[in-house]
């Protein structure tokens, strides 16, 4: 038991002197260096001192910037040791921890602050650098002061953004908060171009540009002009809005397509486009080629819309000629001609529909030549005793009776 004892006392004073080794150790190693804010771009030095000597030592740094490991420098029973220049330039806050024989003796942390004996710079951002007239509508100016350094600066920094439109200037004063000043600068109900800077210290931005446009269009009417009001297949019926403003009064902007849409008496659609100039918008339509009557609507699609007009067309003739030659194999219509007995434009379409017995076998269509439409029958093709014909043109249609052909053998 007495050799058990004594065991057990001697390790209790191995532990007992370790420890106190240990804490020993670590209380001989004070940090003289009391500063615990230091300005960016400066020296930044860490001292420690001992009632002895001092053994090497590192600093291991934790930075926004990153980490590393600076080697301590001893006199006698002084370590010193010099922050990099790189990360003593950039505020935040340092976390340092004194390591010698891989052990952790020491810990601290320091900060560092924007350096104000620097000139201000100043970064800028705005958008959109585009939007609509109206105050609902704006652009955002983000402007963040910083130091020589590219620190920001500390908040409630002041800054100054400034606007103007037309004849009015406004400047505002802002703090900076979380390292940023900023603004919503609302639009107005003109369209034009706003211009923006701002201002921090002697720091001056440039002139950014917020260009303010038409907000969406609003309902229009449409009207339509024409040379003559007959459906030759030829001519050009131009169709035109009205002047298309926002709810502002300003003209939409150049460039807004307009969708003319067209309805025929048997309901069906054709469409034609045109965009704005000056808040205007004129489309082309041709005319038709037989009586019509024309229903016109027309869009800025999602916006805004007319009233409905109706372009009505005459026939341009009531009726044609046409003869048969060569032995029936060749048909010939026309002359045509038109309202005032003139030749019809080259280009009009004569439809010929040949029937044998009552029965539609094929349908020819050809454009005329000076007012004439010329088909030809071959006999290879054609080889049936007799034949009758429709023959359609502006509109107007006549039928034959049988016509008779010789047998081809």
């Amino acid at each position: 038991m007495k050799k058990i004892a004594v065991i057990l006392l001697c390790i209790c004073c191995l532990v007992v002197f370790a420890v106190v080794k240990t804490t020993s150790t670590a209380a001989t190693i004070t940090l003289d260096t009391s500063q615990k804010k230091f300005t960016a771009g400066t020296t930044i030095l860490l001292q420690f001192s001992s009632l002895k000597a001092v053994k090497i030592a590192d600093l291991f740094l934790i930075h926004s910037y990153g980490k590393t490991i600076v080697k301590g420098k001893v006199d006698k029973n002084k370590l010193r040791f010099s922050i990099p220049e790189l990360y003593a330039k950039k505020t935040g806050t340092v976390s340092w921890y004194l390591i010698q024989d891989r052990k952790n003796i020491a810990a601290g942390q320091f900060e560092i602050i924007p350096n104000d004996a620097t000139p201000t710079l100043i970064e800028n951002y705005l958008g959109p650098t585009t939007i609509l007239t109206g105050q609902e509508h704006y652009t955002m100016m983000v402007a963040i002061p910083t130091d020589s350094y590219d620190n920001p600066k500390t908040d409630n920094t002041t800054v100054f953004i400034k606007d103007q439109f037309l004849d009015a200037i406004t400047v505002t004063t802002k703090k900076t908060d979380d390292f940023i000043a900023w603004k919503n600068i609302y639009s107005r109900t003109i369209s034009g171009k706003m211009l923006i800077s701002t201002q921090c210290n002697t720091a001056l931005s440039k002139e950014f540009e917020t260009e303010i446009t038409p907000s969406i269009a609003t309902n229009f009417t449409i009207d339509y002009a024409r040379n003559h009001q007959f459906a030759d297949g030829n001519q050009i019926t131009k169709l035109k809005t009205s002047v298309i403003k926002d709810q502002f009064g300003n003209l939409v902007g150049d460039g807004t397509l307009v969708t003319f849409q067209v309805t025929t008496k048997n309901n069906n659609f054709l469409k034609t486009f045109a965009a704005t100039i000056n808040g205007v918008a004129i489309a082309q339509l041709l005319h038709p080629d037989h009586k019509e009557i024309y229903t016109v609507k027309a869009y800025v699609t999602g916006m805004a819309e007319s009233r409905p007009i109706q372009i009505a067309y005459q026939p341009l003739i009531k009726d044609f000629p046409y003869q048969f030659l060569e032995k029936n194999r060749k048909i010939v219509v026309g002359p045509l001609t038109s309202f005032m007995n003139q030749i019809v434009p080259d280009g009009i379409k004569v439809e010929l529909k040949i029937f044998h017995k009552n029965k539609l076998i094929e349908t020819k269509i050809v454009e005329s030549a000076k007012g004439l439409a010329t088909f030809i029958l071959l006999p290879p093709f054609y080889k049936q005793s007799a034949y009758q014909f429709e023959i359609t043109t502006l509109g107007v249609t006549k039928k034959t009776e049988s016509i008779p052909y010789e047998n081809y053998q």
